[in-house]
């Protein structure tokens, strides 16, 4: 069996926010990503997403669930973008229905990745913009 090497980042220096309501898919994003060393913030919904972005916080590239309770991803997105055209957003999602990545970069996420996420290609797409 051939297993993928690590790769390593040093994001010792970046802000990091998850945007997801399900507690064991931030944990698997978390995870993820500490090997990193990236400071990593974490917002439940859409609504303390944006109040984050609106804050005097930093935050480097955003996670950005689609399905969540109070405003979703959509939405999140496009008020953020708001805020700050230049901040990446990454959609992750599961839902794999047809015009959902189209409806993502409408709504101005810069990349789009379905769940399951392997690892090394979380890390390698946020190498990317970060």
């Amino acid at each position: 069996m051939v297993t993928e090497a690590p790769l390593n980042y040093d994001w010792s220096n970046k802000t990091i926010l998850i945007v997801e309501d399900v507690d064991h898919n931030y944990k698997f994003l978390m995870h993820a990503i500490k090997s990193s060393n990236a400071n990593i913030l974490w917002a439940k919904n859409g609504k303390d997403a944006y109040d984050i972005c609106k804050s005097d916080t930093k935050v480097d590239l955003i996670l950005m669930d689609i399905n969540m309770p109070i405003m979703n991803g959509y939405k999140s997105t496009r008020l953020i973008k708001s805020l700050n055209k230049n901040i990446p957003i990454i959609t992750q999602t599961a839902y794999a229905f047809a015009g959902e990545r189209e409806k993502s970069f409408a709504a101005g996420c810069d990349e789009y990745i379905l769940k399951p996420i392997r690892a090394n290609e979380l890390l390698e797409i946020i190498g990317k913009y970060i």
